[in-house]
């Protein structure tokens, strides 16, 4: 992987990895968390219809999405601690990361299955290993087929018709 610059913690730790096959970076970042997201953009809305209606208790409103815009960073960024950043196909296991260091690693010896997940029009998929253990590849991941379909031979399952 070339790295133009100064690399990010999870390019210095692939760099330092044996064996990798495939990087699959999230394209998000914090912040375009819809948790986030929604009420800032509903607070800037509603503050200008506010200033420009000059009505006091619409801007009262602006004011109270701006306190939930607020409240909600630290539970953005307490989950976004657990979102992988990156999925690295090593040729002995898959591996979530988050800034540099390892959320979870699964060898492809014990990966029994990838499932596809909808939940609300959210699709999500599964690599399952023995005992519970899975990494979630969630829509934000770069070329998710590519990865499913990569991760489906690493770990002999055959593809789904």
């Amino acid at each position: 992987m070339a790295v133009i610059g100064n690399p990010s913690p999870d390019e210095r730790l692939v760099a330092s990895l044996a064996g990798v096959l495939q990087v699959h970076r999230n394209t998000t970042n914090w912040y375009n968390n819809a948790s986030f997201a929604l009420p800032l953009l509903a607070t800037v809305v509603v503050a200008i219809a506010g200033l420009a209606l000059r009505r006091s208790d619409v801007l009262a409103f602006a004011g109270f999405l701006a306190v939930v815009t607020l409240c909600m960073i630290p539970v953005v960024l307490v989950s976004w601690r657990q979102t992988p950043t990156a999925i690295v196909l090593t040729e002995t296991e898959i591996r979530s990361l988050h800034s540099g260091r390892v959320l979870k690693a699964l060898p492809w010896d014990s990966v029994h299955a990838v499932t596809r997940r909808e939940t609300q029009g959210n699709v999500r998929w599964l690599v399952q290993a023995g005992e519970g253990q899975h990494i979630a590849i969630e829509g934000e991941i770069e070329d998710v087929p590519g990865l499913i379909e990569a991760a489906r031979r690493l770990a002999g399952i055959p593809a789904e018709p």
